[in-house]
């Protein structure tokens, strides 16, 4: 189990004004713009996952190890970073999660993120800079636990340590596993690479590869089946079901998936669906170099349907 003192360096963050909407956000030009970008290059960048999750370290060193290179790296157990609570020489990537109001609605973000910590302007201050963050579709129960955290009784502190030992222990993320989180850093890392940023509503597709999908396989997690098959309404909430996605579909369960997207040999395009609270993300990537070649953001749609598919085939007839 997370001891979760040992996370406490992890307590607020600078975000550069952008929030969460993409599935994969990060802050190059910002960070250029502050040197904060040249002090990360220099750092040594800490992995920490689920506890879950070490079962399978190979793989997830597998994944890293192919994309990212804009820093060399280290993987160890959350209980571990106390030790490397250094300014200088770390940046750490970490679950966290905050909650974002609009009006009268809390959101919440669930992420993995990025950080890296340096002298703050007055003596034994540190402040902490957010390169990147992944957004998570998290379980019910923890999306509950990040949009009430603000009204939960307790020190700020003792709040935070009950979030994070969830985050690490009990949290299940439909969008993780050792080769989503390939497709992840492949673009933070170039991203970080090219002092870009990336954040609101990101929205893209990859004019020569998209439409390679009309002959090839586009393989579907079954937690995508299974978030569509639970719910009880045949009809879109617009009403109107769109012309099927009638290009070649196959659906996989996580682990089937990260075996092809892990083998080289064979290259897939996958598709992934990030649900953030009332809102979701349609993203494809292309494992042949872990590249991203559609994404699509749905406000106030957060349900997974199959009008979300032919949203692709309708951009690659487009381009077609």
């Amino acid at each position: 189990m997370l001891n979760v003192k040992h996370l406490l360096l992890f307590s607020s963050f600078l975000l550069w004004g952008f929030t969460g909407k993409s599935q994969v956000s990060y802050y190059g030009s910002s960070a250029t713009n502050s040197q904060k970008l040249d002090i990360f290059k220099k750092t040594t960048t800490i992995f920490t996952f689920q506890y879950a999750d070490y079962g399978e370290l190979e793989k997830f060193d597998q994944a890293i190890k192919k994309v990212w290179t804009v820093t060399p790296y280290k993987i160890i157990k959350p209980e571990e970073l106390s030790r490397y609570d250094t300014v200088a020489n770390y940046s750490f990537f970490y679950f966290d999660g905050y909650a974002e109001k609009t009006d009268s609605t809390n959101i919440a973000n669930i992420v993995y993120a990025l950080k890296l910590i340096t002298p703050g302007k007055k003596p034994r201050k540190k402040e902490e800079s957010v390169l990147a963050t992944v957004t998570l579709f998290a379980d019910r129960s923890t999306n509950m636990l990040v949009e009430i955290q603000d009204q939960q009784y307790g020190s700020q502190k003792s709040i935070k340590n009950y979030l994070l030992s969830n985050l690490y222990n009990k949290s299940h993320f439909n969008n993780w596993s050792p080769g989503f989180l390939g497709g992840y850093l492949k673009q933070i890392n170039d991203g970080l690479v090219a002092a870009e940023n990336r954040g609101i509503d990101y929205q893209f597709y990859n004019r020569v590869r998209l439409p390679a999908l009309a002959k090839e396989t586009l393989y579907v997690p079954e937690y995508i089946k299974t978030e569509f098959s639970s719910r009880l309404a045949l009809l879109p909430p617009s009403g109107v079901v769109a012309e099927p996605y009638n290009y070649k579909l196959k659906f996989v369960s996580n682990k089937q998936l990260d075996s092809l997207i892990l083998n080289q040999a064979t290259p897939v395009k996958y598709v992934i669906y990030t649900q953030r609270s009332d809102d979701k993300i349609i993203s494809v990537y292309d494992s042949k170099d872990n590249q991203i070649i559609y994404q699509r953001f749905y406000p106030n749609l957060p349900n997974f349907e199959m009008n979300d598919l032919s949203d692709i085939k309708k951009r690659i007839l487009s381009i077609k």
